[in-house]
């Protein structure tokens, strides 16, 4: 099967994450826009109206207060989330740290991975580094083993974390081979150097600098899971939620755009009549509808297939195609929008800032180009066109 059916009751609660976006995060949004800030304790608000809807933590096992939402299910939601802008979408669609589960012992588990479930914080992959951003083998962060802990040195940029995140998961490097550690965000020999400012704040999201000096973890904290292994897994998922996020992104741009050509008149007529402006709306749908076609292909991948690198492969494509296409999108969408659509208190504006990053973040179009060639060459076309 290319493309699976949505259960009904993904249906369901997709149609019910889109109407809370309506009523409460547009609204926000708008505020947001307004005064330029981001209100903690408004964004705390709407998370908790999110969560008492049913929103947060579906991905997560039965036993861990989830429902063991398919990828399939958890893409239709992030669909829906990224038609937010500010990032809004990810206090809406709370999806829970599934990847930090399964490489945890039970003991870091109910120490680390519980309280996330439980809404009470967030954690935080601390992987790149300044020279080691899409090379995660150049890693130069140490860990050195001291007695029954660990002295962690080293640097990591883009550690992205909303607000004060309660632990963060390391990559280290320690006699050639990657380790994981789950770090207290108050361990002596932790700093935050700084938060730099980016281009599409204000953003729910901060993305610090953070220096470790001989930061003692103790041999406890430290993940079973190799650090490669760990973080490939975390950001497989990511690209596929940029993916799909974009997705919505396109859909809610695509949606403005249309309405407002139908409504703005020049010369006359509508603008919707004119080439120039239908033109592009075309070529926006048809991309779109691609682009979803692709991202829900390599979820049911992610969910069906056994080979992992299929389905990497799959992903990236997703990733590539979806994050370049929104970038076209929203441009598009602007130019249709003219003046009107270069001022923040339109959505437009600020997904045309916003979406630039996805292109960038869990791997560059150019790491994705990469591992689809790579695929490519060592197995052939057959098995990325495979009718599962």
């Amino acid at each position: 099967m290319l493309v699976p059916e949505l259960p009904a009751e993904i249906r369901e609660l997709k149609a019910k994450v889109r109407q809370f976006l309506e009523d409460e995060v547009y609204p926000l949004e708008l505020r947001i826009a307004q005064r330029g800030s981001i209100d903690v304790a408004e964004v705390d608000v709407m998370r908790k109206k999110a969560r008492a809807a049913g929103f947060a933590m579906l991905n997560m096992p039965p036993d861990q207060g989830g429902i063991g939402l398919s990828m399939v299910g958890q893409v239709a939601l992030e669909e829906e989330s990224g038609k937010a802008t500010n990032g809004l979408g990810f206090a809406v669609v709370d999806r829970g740290p599934r990847e930090l589960l399964e490489i945890t012992t039970p003991d870091q588990a109910k120490r680390y991975v519980a309280p996330i479930v439980r809404g009470e914080y967030r954690e935080a992959w601390a992987l790149t580094e300044p020279g080691a951003g899409s090379d995660l083998a150049g890693l130069q962060a140490t860990a050195t083993r001291a007695g029954d802990d660990w002295l962690l040195n080293g640097e990591k940029w883009f550690v992205t974390s909303e607000g004060s995140p309660g632990v963060y998961i390391v990559a280290a490097m320690h006699e050639g081979e990657q380790l994981l550690f789950l770090v207290d965000p108050d361990s002596p020999g932790l700093e935050i150097v700084r938060t730099p400012s980016f281009l599409h704040d204000p953003y729910l999201d901060h993305h610090p600098e953070i220096v470790f000096t001989d930061c003692r973890v103790p041999e406890a904290n430290r993940i079973p899971a190799t650090g490669d292994a760990g973080a490939k897994e975390w950001i497989l998922v990511e690209r596929l939620f940029i993916a799909a996020r974009c997705c919505g992104a396109a859909e809610r741009l695509l949606d403005l755009a249309t309405d407002w050509a139908k409504e703005r008149e020049q010369f006359g007529a509508p603008i919707a009549e004119y080439q120039g402006i239908s033109f592009p709306l075309a070529d926006s749908l048809t991309e779109l509808l691609a682009a979803r076609l692709l991202t829900y292909h390599a979820a049911h991948a992610f969910d069906t297939l056994a080979d992992r690198k299929i389905v990497h492969g799959k992903v990236s494509m997703a990733k590539l195609f979806a994050s370049e296409m929104a970038g076209r999108v929203a441009d598009r969408a602007l130019q249709a929008f003219g003046g009107r659509g270069y001022m923040l208190e339109n959505p437009t504006a600020r997904f045309y800032r916003e979406l630039r990053v996805d292109r960038i973040w869990e791997g560059t179009s150019e790491i994705q180009r990469l591992v689809i060639a790579r695929g490519l060459l060592k197995r052939g076309a057959a098995p990325y066109l495979g009718w599962e």
